[in-house]
């Protein structure tokens, strides 16, 4: 198969690390991979080294010049199938669709409404909510959509041993004995970092060492504010700006609780990537999440925009161990049945092979 992924974003997020790993995965089953993506990306610097071409442009629809672009490489390398992440990306793909007759397979990793998407050929939802979503905001008919979850490569965090957390503590200026929360993610509204600021007066009382570890882009306005609120909590301290890492496994070894309080989620790599770590997980029971947390048995739910409900969850698992070992145990065991790269990698490829053989003849280049 001659398979183009075409992705949008520009910086590091759930679906560019999806895209990157579909990419990588197919290109090792032996099929020729194109990705393109927009002219800086982190992407096109991941890809560097691989035996994937890569274009780039600006995926502007108008004037058609990157239409044309791609158009060009469509022919070129007899692509078979397109396979779109993220929005632009997703409208870009439907007017490649309907240019070059290439069939186009979307994969949903947001609930929006736009009014492109039945125009896909099929839809991938990374969750039922997902699927559910656009089954009825999007007019996406079910016969041509189904869900197959998002995965997290589980070896990367096997690999880590517990030292190395003791290592990141002392690399970031956090307390050996700190009880340590940390959230990761881009510091914006959907998020929800503020409640689980707001959720440390209460914390702190019942575990004054307790600290909390934010990694992802934070120069923000919403940063901004929950950064003059920790000021007048008198809690500024007790918090850890950690930025962009490559070395997520390692910051989660040295956690003790993750904690996702989103008040919009579609999925939730961050949570696969924790449960790998076998760490316990209080999140929002909002979008996807709970297809990966099972309240009780891998973590705790809470209700979003909820600090009350978020500082009692935690509380419980900081005060019970055992309760943390058992909840990690089982997230690991469950990612490993329900969440791995093998298994999703067969099912998209197996759908865009479906496809594919739709695809028009074209001449070799």
């Amino acid at each position: 198969m001659r398979i183009m992924e075409i992705i949008s974003g520009r910086s590091i997020n759930g679906a560019i690390i999806v895209c990157l790993a579909t990419a990588r995965a197919l290109r090792a089953r032996g099929h020729e991979v194109t990705v393109v993506c927009r002219p800086g990306a982190w992407i096109a610097e991941q890809l560097k080294h691989d035996d994937i071409h890569v274009e780039q442009c600006e995926l502007r629809r108008w004037p058609p010049r990157d239409l044309q672009q791609v158009l060009g490489v469509i022919r070129e390398r007899s692509i078979d199938v397109l396979h779109t992440h993220m929005s632009s990306a997703h409208f870009f793909g439907v007017l490649l669709k309907k240019l070059s007759g290439t069939p186009c397979v979307a994969t949903a990793h947001n609930r929006l409404f736009q009014l492109h998407w039945a125009f896909n050929d099929y839809v991938i939802a990374v969750s039922d909510a997902v699927r559910r979503y656009h089954h009825r905001y999007n007019f996406v008919p079910n016969r041509r959509m189904e869900v197959v979850h998002n995965f997290v490569d589980i070896s990367r965090f096997a690999r880590v041993r517990r030292e190395e957390g003791h290592a990141v503590r002392q690399e970031l200026g956090i307390p050996a004995d700190a009880r340590l929360l940390t959230v990761v993610g881009d510091v914006i509204p959907r998020k929800g970092l503020l409640y689980v600021a707001r959720a440390l007066p209460e914390l702190q009382r019942q575990f004054p060492n307790i600290h909390l570890l934010s990694l992802g882009t934070n120069k923000t306005e919403y940063g901004d504010q929950i950064r003059q609120e920790l000021d007048t909590l008198g809690l500024a301290g007790h918090v850890t700006w950690g930025g962009l890492r490559r070395d997520v496994e390692r910051v989660l070894a040295a956690t003790d609780v993750f904690v996702l309080a989103s008040v919009e989620e579609a999925m939730g790599i961050a949570i696969l990537e924790a449960m790998s770590a076998s760490l316990p997980v209080v999140a929002t029971d909002v979008g996807g999440i709970p297809e990966c947390v099972t309240h009780g048995e891998t973590g705790l739910l809470v209700p979003p925009a909820n600090p009350a409900a978020l500082a009692e969850s935690i509380q419980q698992l900081l005060a019970d161990e055992a309760l943390r070992a058992r909840f990690g145990a089982r997230g690991l065991e469950i990612v490993q049945q329900r969440f791995s790269q093998d298994a999703y990698t067969l099912r998209v490829e197996e759908i865009l092979e479906r496809f594919a053989r739709k695809a028009p003849i074209r001449a070799s280049a």
